[in-house]
């Protein structure tokens, strides 16, 4: 009885569909077809004035028992593409019980997850039919974030346990507790819409929009990407770039080893190309962000000591807590082979005489056998 009722939802819920589209509600930020706010569950950064658009792919997203849902591209007022999107409406349907699932999904340019629009008039609910509080809308978002999520391992069935009939408490839809592993990152009561949810976001539709990317990809859109403070896109951007043209882009370079994070900086350091490091004066930005910078980073930087500008050596010799044990015996390895400026032996000595300094022992016994 119970299959068939969901046979029958399901069938209801397609031909109502085809027949009478239902009504879209007005979503958060889009006004008349514009797009001028961002989502209200969002991973990525919006600009002041921001307005987006829509235009058709031609790709769309397969969803249980619903079928083809099409994927839009949003551009800007200059036809710069920014966000894929999908206005998702899908049966959540478990042991007979079905409810419709509205919800509005946006992904990155590289197909990752970028953020979600609830439907005001038509929530997400819960077992027994309790509409999702603000704490389950956030939740979600957090669990969608997670592209490695036991979710891509597990099928549905071994997400529960099945209860005994003297079982009582927290059981989801399904009709079971959920184990573990997962409860604590999914929302009490709709293991079964979350699970469906993460599935659209991370199945095979993630790569499509990647490659739909690369076939819009040119010299502008990968700039807009360099330009952008997340680090997939700025990765994603510099592998696109050669010599010539990091040598160009030197100063948002520069601004990207600053902020962003380990990995990037880390690429940035490996690839840039040999005339960066014969030109002292263009290197002075990365050398400053040195003690703000990851162990790993720091290291790298050290292994160009013999081409950083002489103001950067100075300025190193301040902050030698910044360093760890082997990055400051690589530093004094490097200074015992030349002859330094009064001011760089003043600053050893200032750190060598603090109390609180671990590794100060090192650098005494550098000056007690340096000669000038």
């Amino acid at each position: 009885m119970k299959l068939v009722k969901a046979f029958l939802f399901m069938l209801v819920v397609c031909l109502g569909r085809a027949q009478f589209p239902l009504p879209v509600p007005t979503l958060n930020g889009v006004q008349e077809g514009i797009m001028d706010r961002p989502p209200e569950f969002y991973t990525m950064g919006w600009e002041k004035g921001l307005q987006l658009v829509a235009r058709e792919t031609g790709m769309f997203i397969e969803v249980d028992s619903i079928g083809q849902q099409d994927i839009a591209l949003l551009e800007d007022r200059e036809q710069q593409p920014v966000l894929y999107t999908s206005e998702i409406e899908t049966p959540v349907c478990a042991d007979g019980e079905c409810k419709l699932m509205h919800i509005r999904l946006y992904w990155t340019l590289l197909g990752d997850y970028a953020g979600f629009d609830r439907y005001p008039q038509q929530p997400l609910t819960k077992h027994d039919h309790d509409e999702f509080v603000q704490a389950d809308y956030l939740k979600l978002h957090q669990l969608l974030l997670d592209d490695k999520s036991i979710f891509r391992q597990r099928k549905i069935d071994e997400l529960v346990k099945k209860p005994s009939p003297s079982d009582h408490g927290d059981v989801d839809a399904l009709s079971g507790a959920t184990i573990a592993e997962v409860k604590e990152s999914v929302v009490s009561g709709a293991l079964y819409s979350c699970y469906v949810a993460w599935h659209l976001v991370h199945g095979e539709i993630s790569g499509k929009l990647k490659e739909h990317t690369l076939a819009l990809l040119d010299k502008e859109l990968i700039l807009r990407m360099l330009q952008n403070d997340d680090p997939d896109y700025q990765m994603f951007a510099l592998e696109k770039l050669d010599k010539v043209e990091y040598l160009g882009h030197l100063e948002r370079l520069a601004g990207i080893f600053k902020s962003s994070i380990p990995l990037v900086r880390g690429y940035i350091i490996k690839n840039l190309p040999e005339e960066f490091w014969r030109d002292p004066a263009v290197q002075v930005p990365f050398w400053d962000a040195f003690s703000t910078i990851d162990i790993n980073s720091r290291s790298l930087m050290l292994e160009h000591l013999e081409e950083a500008p002489k103001s950067s050596i100075v300025d190193i010799s301040i902050k030698l807590g910044s360093m760890t044990k082997n990055q400051l015996r690589a530093f004094l390895d490097f200074l015992a082979e030349r002859n330094n400026e009064g001011e760089i032996i003043e600053n050893l000595k200032v750190f060598a005489n603090r109390d609180n300094e671990v590794y100060a022992y090192l650098v005494l016994q550098f000056l007690e056998g340096y000669k000038q």
